[in-house]
């Protein structure tokens, strides 16, 4: 199983260096080849390796395969290596599975584009990096995947080089996910000087007793580990940059929301449980985050025009549940809500990029109306979706979503106090989501007709049909009081999960409360939006306050302007006026005068005579001679 693991990590990788190689852009069949084939056969791999492992007690669905030995600093050996486990093969069924199906999809989205090449080299390279992320066999390539997904996204969310807000939106990413990337080396630090070691294997069985329970280097470590889980998966305070991202083309947007990237602070969480569990501040904290998040995340959903946004902020507040599940210890529930989301996030943003292939671009859902009468996969995917992210029985968010809220009941108060918050967002998210399917696909035509709709063709029209089925039926895997296949599969890997059942009594309030709820918030979306734009127009101006600070996003990208942009950038003004002129250039120019005046103080000492120099050497020589004959020593 080693060599099969180590092959689907490579395939992408030898993909995005083939892709690099030619001078002039590949015909774009090769293109097409090359960009699909190697995830594809990734997933085909991950599937043998789940059937290999399927069929093994859960003892012996451990291995580490090291290649070589990386490096060795004083005692502390980093190998290349990969661990393959439950939990990685659960990952790599995700990222390979919904991967290829994005990569297929974007085939036909980005054919117009001129730089189809460097599209696919940096997808794949995207791929790449979130796989050596969940198969690293330590924290030193853990950390090495999680820098390169940052440059990745980097590189994808600023593909279109040319627009200033492209451009804007990829260093925002990347200087935020930077912050988390320094939490996640400090935290490495610490378990170096606690431990010796960054192997999971060592780290894991040794923290109980080496690191201690609630004490402040566990509680420190989580903390630290916590920031690069904010930054990544867009968790406030550092979820900013996720709604900027939608800058990058439709399908970089499925892949970062479904496939990778923000799904890795939750696959961190699970892996580094053992660390968790001995820090229960830090546990306590990531789930209040995550409520916190997906409460604030959902009402921003509400104000958004452009299609690709309300998604955006959908993806915010959806991993806010899963990571307020794993801050509860409820570890199978949040990776099954990873699943789900995966299907119905990619299948949302693939049907709203086949919308917007369709209009030219168009993103905007005050230009769309109507569009059920004219697109139909994008109309039934965008849909299944919608019901699946609301939470509506029987589709897959339905049971996953459910899942964290029910077992977070049976925690007691601090637990009941973030369900009965998971549970409000969750009927705003029925609200949001409904709201754009109404604005976008019923009701009249938009003003003016569409004209001639951009065709789609079979390569955008499988990837959605595939993902409506995941979406409708997929969370049948993990059925209340029945079947428990997720649990099951991964039950081997929680090596520190609290066992927590959801009782009949909290599955019916809580599935009675999200069904009910959520078709009632439904029902509202249709009756405000359903209709046409004359109602929303008639009260686009309520409460204007409030509409102006939601749409601001609370004024957080303000704040952050005013007290780290523009004070850093004052401070720099200040050093370039003040500081640099007075004291560095000051220092320089009176450096270089002490040497000129020495210089031209010693200047008659070079006049170029060769007898001169003679006689100085003649002298200092009897000098020298002198000296040694006076002191003694001859």
């Amino acid at each position: 199983m080693n060599v099969l693991a180590w092959i689907v990590l490579g395939l992408p990788f030898v993909a995005f260096l083939i892709l690099l190689a030619p001078p002039k852009e590949p015909p774009r069949k090769l293109t097409r080849a090359l960009a699909v084939a190697p995830i594809g056969i990734g997933f085909l791999l991950s599937v043998t390796i789940f059937g290999v492992y399927l069929s093994r007690p859960g003892d012996e669905r451990l291995e580490v395969s090291s290649l070589w030995e990386w490096i060795d600093i004083g005692g502390l050996p980093v190998d290349l290596a990969i661990q393959v486990d439950d939990l990685t093969v659960y990952m790599m069924l995700v990222i390979t599975g919904i991967g290829s199906m994005i990569l297929l999809f974007a085939t036909d989205y980005m054919e117009p584009d001129r730089d189809y090449r460097r599209f696919f080299a940096e997808m794949n390279f995207f791929v790449f990096s979130m796989l050596l992320l969940v198969m690293a066999g330590n924290f030193f390539f853990l950390i090495v995947g999680w820098g390169l997904v940052g440059l990745a996204s980097y590189l994808l969310i600023g593909y279109y080089y040319d627009r200033p807000s492209a451009v804007a939106a990829s260093k925002k990413a990347f200087v935020i996910n930077v912050i988390g990337d320094v939490g996640m080396v400090l935290a490495a630090f610490l378990l170096v000087r606690e431990l010796g070691t960054l192997d999971y294997g060592e780290v894991f069985a040794r923290a109980d007793s080496e690191l201690g329970q609630g004490t402040g280097t566990s509680e420190a470590i989580a903390f630290l580990l916590l920031v690069g889980v904010a930054a990544k998966s867009a968790q406030f305070p550092l979820h900013t940059w996720l709604p900027d991202a939608m800058e990058g083309p439709t399908p970089v947007s499925a892949l970062i929301h479904a496939a990778t990237m923000v799904t890795a602070g939750v696959y961190l969480i699970v892996r580094c449980q053992v660390l968790y569990q001995n820090a229960p501040i830090a546990s306590d904290t990531i789930a209040v985050i995550g409520a916190i998040t997906l409460f604030f995340a959902a009402t921003i959903a509400f104000m958004q025009e452009d299609i690709k946004r309300v998604l955006a902020w959908s993806t915010v507040s959806q991993i806010g549940y899963m990571i307020m599940g794993a801050g509860l210890g409820l570890y199978g529930a949040a990776m099954f809500h990873l699943l789900m989301h995966a299907f119905f996030k990619a299948l949302l943003f693939l049907s709203a990029g086949a919308v917007i292939h369709a209009l030219a671009g168009e993103q905007s859902l005050n230009r769309m109306g109507g569009l059920r009468r004219h697109l139909g996969w994008p109309t039934l995917g965008f849909l299944v979706g919608a019901f699946a992210l609301a939470g509506i029985a029987p589709f897959s968010g339905f049971f996953s979503k459910d899942e964290i809220l029910e077992q977070a009941i049976e925690l007691g108060a601090f637990g009941i106090s973030l369900a009965v918050v998971g549970t409000i967002g969750s009927v705003m998210t029925a609200f949001y989501a409904f709201r754009a399917y109404f604005r976008a696909f019923e009701g009249p035509d938009r003003e003016g007709g569409y004209g001639h709709l951009h065709r789609t063709n079979w390569r955008m029209v499988i990837p959605i049909a595939v993902l409506t089925v995941g979406a409708a039926f997929a969370g049948w895997v993990q059925v209340p009081s029945g079947w428990h296949l997720i649990d099951d599969w991964l039950e081997p890997a929680f090596l520190a999960a609290p066992d927590v059942k959801a009782t009949v009594t909290s599955e019916v309030i809580i599935s009675l409360s999200t069904f009910v709820f959520g078709l009632a918030a439904i029902g509202l979306a249709w009756w405000m939006f359903g209709r046409g734009s004359e109602w929303r127009l008639r009260h686009a101006n309520v409460l204007p306050g409030v509409r102006r600070v939601v749409e601001d996003q609370y004024m957080l990208n303000e704040v952050y302007d005013e007290v780290f942009v523009k004070s850093g950038k004052d401070l720099g003004d200040a050093m370039a006026r003040d500081v640099e002129p007075g004291g560095v250039f000051r220092s320089v120019k009176t450096t270089v005068g002490v040497f000129l005046a020495a210089a031209a103080g010693l200047r008659w000492m070079q006049s170029g005579l060769v007898r001169s120099y003679v006689f100085v050497f003649i002298v200092g020589a009897a000098v020298i001679a002198a000296v040694v004959i006076l002191s003694g020593v001859i």
